[in-house]
């Protein structure tokens, strides 16, 4: 009878100490260490997303985080992983995802040095939910979305009223296709299933045309992070994007005539500038608006995710206090 019983303990044991293994890992919003984050709103399912980018086994991958309410995060694992003969063998930075016509797509910024691919972004496909699988959208051969032979980053989705997509992004202060070290901001209309390009890309503004951004040390004029959001009272685009003033910042760009093409005026002050960038524009579960960026801007693994309500007054946002 001992034994039978002593048995039992040993199967109830395990089988806690399986179903502790198993639990997912919670994470408060105040302990996020990560750069760039970018929120997701699933609102058949009311949960709020993050799929940030990490490593395994040497390769760049997707991990998703989810939440309720927006201050716990529990970490549900990886979406995508690439394969060993994948392209995009580099940085795998800044992964913004969004729902657009039944699907979800992550826009994230890759290259391949060994192969001289220079940085761009390229998108990945879920027609399963937020949580993947994901699978790159483009050809094995062609690694990025953005136009080859410029050094760009961070493209976000901007879909005009009409329902044009566009793909936002910025190209470079160190890469090869500006002068005098200037970042840039250029937009590229893509096919309406975001598979390709469509016509020529435009360029929207350089960084030094915004009264408020500074070099950094050495010179070089940074342009991070362009994100579009409409103001639907005034018909405003406006254009998020960050810089250093001197310190890591928050800047916005205003098209009065609701085109994706501008023309652009710069705000002479930034929305935020202490230290904290790289934003994107949601509204929760409720409607409410809020902006998520990360500060500082370093050292890193120090970057925390910051969460805050932003409100918009005469079409364009109303300034954060630090």
């Amino acid at each position: 009878m001992k034994s039978k019983h002593f048995r039992i303990i040993c199967l109830l044991t395990a089988f806690l100490f399986w179903g502790s293994a198993l639990a997912q890992k919670t994470v408060d919003t105040e302990d996020l260490r990560m750069r760039d984050p970018f929120i997701s709103v699933d609102r058949e399912h009311d949960y709020y997303y993050i799929i940030t980018s990490r490593w395994s086994e040497g390769c760049g991958g997707l991990f998703a985080l989810r939440s309720r309410d927006l201050k716990n995060w529990e970490e549900t694992g990886y979406v995508y992983k690439a394969p060993a003969d994948y392209l995009g063998t580099n940085d795998w930075w800044a992964p913004d995802t969004y729902f657009y016509k039944g699907a979800w797509y992550t826009f994230v910024t890759v290259r391949n040095e060994a192969r001289g691919i220079l940085r761009g972004t390229t998108i990945l496909r879920s027609t399963d939910g937020p949580l993947g699988p994901y699978s790159p959208v483009l050809p094995p051969e062609r690694l990025n979305m953005t136009p080859e032979g410029m050094q760009s980053l961070d493209a976000s989705l901007f879909v005009a009223e009409e329902g044009t997509p566009w793909m936002v992004f910025s190209v470079e202060w160190n890469g090869p296709n500006v002068r005098n070290m200037t970042g840039e901001v250029w937009v590229q209309q893509l096919r309406s299933d975001l598979t390709d390009t469509v016509g020529e890309p435009h360029r929207l503004f350089q960084a030094t045309e915004a009264p408020w951004v500074k070099p950094v040390p050495g010179g070089g004029y940074v342009t991070d992070a362009p994100f579009i959001w409409r103001d639907e009272k005034s018909g405003n685009l406006i254009l998020l994007w960050s810089s250093f003033s001197p310190r890591y910042s928050i800047g916005q760009a205003i098209s009065k005539s609701g085109s994706v093409l501008g023309p652009w005026e710069h705000e002479s002050e930034p929305v935020f500038a202490d230290d904290g960038g790289h934003q994107m524009i949601f509204r929760d579960l409720t409607g409410k608006l809020h902006i998520a960026f990360h500060a500082p801007n370093g050292p890193s693994g120090r970057e925390c995710v910051i969460i805050r309500k932003i409100k918009i007054r005469n079409g364009k946002f109303v300034p954060l206090k630090n």
